[in-house]
């Protein structure tokens, strides 16, 4: 059975706690207020730790949860893109085909030769700059899906997205996701 020790958590966890938020929002200044606030809103729920999880564990949850609740706050997820812009990247609307892929656009097998390039640092840094570049609220989701591997329904409960709404997001992260690794790192 684990036990708390609030002296050391800043020692030993506030830059820990610090690249977790920031991996998860880009706001520096934001994510220093929620670790402080984590460790506020620890101290005041200490007698609620029942010692099954390590404190670190326990203060990444409080964080997690935060981070959340400020996702929340923004309200709905918005991309500054409305669903017909978006989609008129990737699939013809106006013609016979509507809701085809877009002959540029069509997805094609990745050859034997790009799947062993994905093991390299260079694949990573790549993913890593264009996971940057998708909306904050996006990467969170992305990360709630891939890294904490949540399922859906709690992803769905944690961003206040009905299902639809989720699956309308993943759907958009993999087509940004694809469509920029392609753009800079597979077919360079």
């Amino acid at each position: 059975m684990h036990e708390l020790n609030p002296t050391n958590w800043v020692r030993l966890y506030a830059d820990y706690l610090l690249r977790y938020a920031l991996f998860r929002i880009n706001d520096t200044a934001l994510c220093e207020d929620l670790v402080q606030e984590t460790f506020f809103s620890a101290l005041r729920a200490k007698e609620q730790f029942k010692g099954n999880s390590s404190e670190k564990t326990w203060l990444t949850s409080i964080l997690r949860n935060k981070i959340i609740d400020e996702y929340r706050k923004k309200g709905k997820m918005h991309d500054s893109l409305d669903d017909e812009s978006f989609y008129g990247q990737f699939f013809e609307a106006d013609t016979e085909y509507a809701g085809h892929w877009k002959q540029p656009q069509f997805p094609q097998l990745w050859d034997d030769s790009v799947v062993e390039k994905m093991e390299s640092r260079e694949y990573y840094a790549i993913l890593h700059q264009c996971i940057g570049k998708l909306p904050e609220k996006s990467v969170a989701i992305l990360q709630e899906k891939y890294f904490e591997e949540s399922d859906s329904q709690k992803i769905c409960k944690d961003f206040n997205l009905s299902k639809s709404n989720y699956w309308t997001t993943m759907h958009r992260i993999n087509l940004q996701l694809r469509k920029c690794i392609e753009l800079n790192w597979v077919l360079k």
